[in-house]
């Protein structure tokens, strides 16, 4: 309990190279290390003679589940290495900073409808080009999408990841390293992360093969370097923000915006498999993480956020203190 509770300062921060190297075996040892609890747990229940472990297993999916093991991992492990890194503790989440309350809820909205403004554009110029398609649909089902797409995944989704992600991960990182290397390493893993996928066969193959396919099968995907580059661009964008602001909250209400607005749109649109895949807008999914066009919009609103606080008196993260 100690090591949520204790806060870090500046003196007894780790040396950057001792924090590599922390770094470094947490992420092997989660990614690693939680590929192969998950997958022999996996392989027992898949060759069992049924119950409800392997009902459960055939119903999620052994890769889904996978995911889970290694999630589950990073969580038990990550107050230990964090405090390795520098991390002060649980009331160090990125929820506060030295703005007013006001200022946050400004930012969170302000930083929401840019998001909103944004999806709108790409989705706007995927119906007009005819990738996606409207579907028939209520003002129920309107009312639904907005309610589940933003209030409860979007918003939930924003501010569970952007706290761990950008709040503890990133900041923690940008105490002992520069705030750029900080952002690119941890928008590294964000963007991997959206990749990590075993195979279904790889769970007959064995351990090894889990392993691997858990890491690196889902890189042979179409258009794989677009969809990277964008989750990575995302990543990047979301701790400037977090950097100038010193809290979360303009990022979150960006990941929430970007969040709610695919699932809203996955619901009333579908994707005309008579128009094809084009780099320029995607169209595999309703994400559009694997066209050119979201990875304009992310640019732009990067210039955007360094532009609006380049000559700005806004405080910077305590992390950099």
């Amino acid at each position: 309990m100690s090591i949520l509770l204790n806060t870090a300062s500046s003196h007894n921060r780790p040396a950057s190279a001792a924090s590599i190297g922390w770094f470094l075996g947490y992420f092997f040892t989660v990614m690693i290390g939680g590929a192969l609890l998950g997958g022999f747990l996996i392989r027992l229940g898949l060759h069992g003679d049924g119950g409800l472990w392997q009902d459960f297993i055939l119903e999620h999916g052994p890769a889904r589940i996978l995911r889970r093991f290694q999630t589950l991992c990073a969580v038990i492990l990550a107050p230990w290495m964090l405090k390795k890194i520098g991390w002060g503790g649980i009331t160090d989440l990125g929820w506060n900073s030295m703005q007013t309350r006001q200022e946050r809820k400004r930012d969170f909205v302000q930083w929401f409808v840019l998001g909103c403004l944004g999806m709108i554009f790409v989705f706007s110029l995927a119906l007009l080009s005819g990738v996606r398609n409207f579907n028939p649909f209520s003002f129920t089902v309107l009312i639904s999408s907005l309610f589940s797409g933003f209030l409860i995944t979007g918003i939930a989704v924003g501010f569970i990841e952007e706290t761990l992600t950008r709040g503890v991960l990133y900041r923690s990182l940008a105490g002992v390293w520069t705030p750029w290397t900080a952002a690119i390493v941890s928008s590294l893993l964000f963007a991997w992360a959206h990749f990590m996928k075993a195979t279904p066969e790889s769970f007959e193959q064995g351990l090894g093969a889990i392993v691997w396919s858990s890491l690196f099968a889902d890189f042979a995907k179409t258009a794989v370097p677009i969809k990277f580059f964008n989750m990575f661009a995302f990543g990047i964008l979301l701790s400037r923000l977090v950097h100038h602001r010193g809290d979360i909250w303009a990022a979150v209400g960006l990941h929430a915006a970007a969040v709610g607005c695919i699932k809203m749109f996955s619901k009333m649109t579908e994707f005309d498999p008579a128009y094809g895949y084009r780099t320029w807008i995607g169209g595999h999914s309703s994400k559009f993480d694997d066209g050119w066009m979201l990875a304009l919009v992310l640019v732009g609103l990067f210039c955007l956020t360094e532009w609006q606080y380049r000559n700005s008196l806004a405080p910077r993260s305590r992390v950099h203190l």
